[in-house]
């Protein structure tokens, strides 16, 4: 299953929100207490299912300084860039676009760059469990993790019935940054955190694309159209028209047959948004990794 899988990584966000901690450097180009990015940290979580020539990373055009230092060891990804933000459908899209060319019916792992995870092989049996899910229904799964706390600035899963025996449930709705009140009611009923982090065929988030927003599907189609030597001309000329798009509010949000695969709160995941959220996640991995030595 693993040599089907391939990697494609969200790394063209501003990331602005850390700027105090980390200096202005955007959060996924930052480098840690052990002196790695969290773009590498991402790279080598996912390394095991998919290496570097079917791994791809899209960045911003802004971030190129950053790409040309970057810490990434070995053989580099496939680095898209990203003439402008023009919304995360776009972004998404963008991303695939390698995957589409090469194999359309690749199954695709597509994940943030800046999350941080405690148990990265916990997390990639999950990401083959998926695969498998993938395959067995032509589903779209995506990870949700079990909440340690009612977090009002996560989105939530709010889960249906089981659509298997390997612990995958249905998806009934999303709920993004709820308040204090309603957290506590997702909480209680059994919602998990959304880890934004999804399993799919290449060709059905393509498929999503062509059934809700077919104006950006045309655009990317037609770019399919034109000889790669002149497609980054054809981008950068038609990238800053395309209208912005929310991929999760107008995608994913309107997909069938979504299943949810929950991860234990164990895995150590968080979104590290905030700069106290980076430096307690770093404080406990230290923590671990300290009580791992001395056993």
């Amino acid at each position: 299953m693993s040599n089907q899988i391939w990697t494609v990584i969200l790394a063209a966000g501003a990331g602005r929100r850390l700027a105090s901690l980390t200096g202005g450097v955007p959060k996924q180009f930052w480098r840690g207490a052990d002196g790695r990015s969290l773009l590498r940290q991402t790279v080598e979580r996912f390394t095991p299912l998919a290496p570097s020539s079917r791994t791809v990373v899209i960045v911003d055009a802004g971030h190129m300084h950053h790409v040309a230092e970057t810490d990434i060891t070995g053989s580099l990804p496939v680095f898209v860039i990203q003439p402008e933000d023009r919304g995360t459908a776009a972004g998404v899209l963008l991303a695939l676009t390698p995957v589409l060319q090469s194999v359309p019916n690749a199954i695709v792992a597509i994940t943030p760059s800046d999350h941080g995870v405690m148990d990265d092989t916990r997390f990639r049996r999950g990401v083959l469990q998926a695969a498998r899910q993938v395959v067995a229904r032509d589903a779209i799964v995506l990870f949700g993790v079990q909440p340690a706390v009612a977090q009002r600035d996560y989105g939530w899963i709010s889960l249906g019935s089981a659509t298997s025996s390997r612990g995958f449930r249905s998806v009934e709705s999303f709920v993004e940054k709820p308040s204090s009140a309603v957290a506590e009611r997702l909480l209680d009923a059994g919602a998990v955190w959304n880890t934004m982090v999804m399993v799919a065929r290449a060709a059905a988030i393509r498929s999503l694309y062509t059934r809700l927003l077919p104006n950006l599907a045309a655009v990317f189609a037609a770019a399919a159209q034109v000889p790669e030597s002149k497609r980054a001309g054809f981008f950068a000329a038609e990238y800053p028209t395309l209208p912005k798009y929310d991929f999760s509010r107008d995608l994913l949000a309107h997909a069938r047959n979504l299943s949810a695969y929950v991860l234990p709160e164990s895995v150590g995941w968080s979104d590290l948004g905030t700069p106290e959220r980076l430096i307690a996640w770093h404080q406990r991995r230290e923590a671990s990794r300290s009580a791992a030595s001395a056993a």
